[in-house]
């Protein structure tokens, strides 16, 4: 390759860098404004809290099964936390914290479930044989014998 094909091809790629520049509006990657949104407007640190659990509940779980057991409904769940971003309440983090276990069903305990946009009341037998159509986190509440008397599967718009 002579030497004056070498500046012609240098120039041409450098021109291709200049071109690029005035397109995305003179941004580089490195530059600091990368941590910017969509709509120019800068990025922020992500708050979170609590989620909020409805009267009279004290935990949260994750739904892994529903079965019949000697007359029985019995679940097996995964004790969690949850937390919600306080700037997007569809941002939810759930985390275990504790080991999966099974609990039975009370005699006259109440489960609400999400069907489209409304909460429904089911029994306990319900969940054995049907599907959630959202996601399976609930609160719930236990009597002190262990057993669940309440059980409402979370909605997070």
């Amino acid at each position: 390759m002579s030497m004056n094909h070498r500046r012609i091809s240098a120039t041409v790629v450098l021109a291709s860098v200049a071109g690029l520049l005035a397109l995305t509006g003179g941004t580089s990657i490195a530059s600091p404004n990368a941590a910017t949104t969509a709509n120019g407007a800068q990025a922020r640190a992500t708050t979170r809290k609590p989620c909020r659990l409805p009267a009279g509940y004290k935990h949260f779980f994750e739904l892994h099964s529903a079965k019949n057991f000697q007359g029985n409904t019995v679940v097996r769940v995964t004790p969690e936390t949850c937390e919600v971003n306080t700037g997007n309440d569809e941002d939810v983090i759930y985390t275990p914290s504790g080991a999966a276990r099974s609990y039975v069903f009370a005699s006259g305990a109440t489960v609400k479930v999400l069907k489209d946009t409304k909460t429904v009341k089911v029994t306990p037998k319900w969940l054995v044989n049907h599907e959630l159509a959202n996601t399976p986190h609930f609160s719930y509440r236990l009597n002190g014998r262990s057993q669940i008397t309440a059980m409402e599967e979370i909605y997070h718009p």
